[in-house]
C-alpha cells in the first residue's frame, strides 16, 4: 500500500513540474470526451470495464461521469468453495481540474457516487452432508480521487486513470484502487 501512495506522489510531483517547466502549452481544448477503458484493482486483481465523460465547462474546468462494473476473480485458494458470480456496478461524478503540456492533459478530480455489489459463493465440501450457499448484495456510497493522465493527438487519445478511494481510509486505498488504461475519443 505505501508503494501505491508512494507512485500516486511522484506521478503527481512529476506532472506539476513538467507543467510548471514548460509553461502552459495547451493542446487542442476537448470540450466533451469519451473514455472507455478497462482496468485492475490493485490488490485483488479484479477486472473492471468503465467509461468515463469528461464536459470541459472552462479550460481548467470539467465535469466528470464515471461508470463502471467489476468482475471478482474467482477464490482460487480455497479449495471447497465455488464462486457463482461476484460483481460490482458504479456510478460516481464529480468535478476536476487539468494541467497541460504539449501533448498530455493531467486532469485531478474528485468523485462521488454509489456501489452497487453482489456475490454469491457455494461451500462445496464432502465432508458436509449438503451444500451450502450463500448470497449477498448491497448498496454503498463510494467517493475518491482521481488522475487520468491523456496522451492527446487528434481526435482520439490513450486515456490511464488511477482511482483511490477515501470511504475507508488507507485500508480503502489499498484494496479498491484501480489502474484503468484505454483509448479516449473527443465528441466535440
Amino acid at each position: 500500500m505505501n508503494k501505491l501512495i508512494v507512485t500516486f506522489t511522484l506521478i503527481l510531483l512529476a506532472s506539476v513540474s513538467v507543467a510548471q517547466h514548460r509553461g502552459v502549452q495547451e493542446p487542442t481544448p476537448y470540450r466533451f470526451t469519451t473514455e472507455p477503458a478497462i482496468g485492475i484493482k490493485a490488490m485483488s486483481m479484479d477486472v473492471q470495464l468503465s467509461n468515463l465523460l469528461q464536459y470541459n465547462i472552462h479550460k481548467k474546468i470539467a465535469l466528470i461521469s464515471h461508470s463502471a462494473i467489476s468482475f471478482g476473480t474467482p477464490l482460487s485458494k480455497m479449495e471447497d468453495i465455488v464462486q457463482n458470480y461476484n460483481y460490482a456496478l458504479l456510478q460516481k461524478f464529480g468535478i476536476g481540474t487539468s494541467l497541460y503540456t504539449k501533448h498530455t492533459m493531467n486532469t485531478f478530480s474528485f468523485l462521488a457516487g454509489i456501489k452497487y455489489y453482489a456475490y454469491s459463493g457455494t461451500l462445496n465440501n464432502v465432508h458436509l452432508p449438503e451444500q451450502i450457499t450463500t448470497k449477498s448484495s448491497g448498496t454503498t456510497s463510494d467517493f475518491g480521487i482521481m488522475y487520468n493522465l491523456k496522451m492527446v493527438r487528434k481526435k482520439y487519445f490513450m486515456s490511464t486513470r488511477l482511482y483511490m478511494p477515501l470511504k475507508d481510509g488507507l485500508a480503502g486505498i489499498g484494496e479498491n484502487a484501480t489502474i484503468e488504461i484505454g483509448i479516449g475519443i473527443k465528441l466535440k
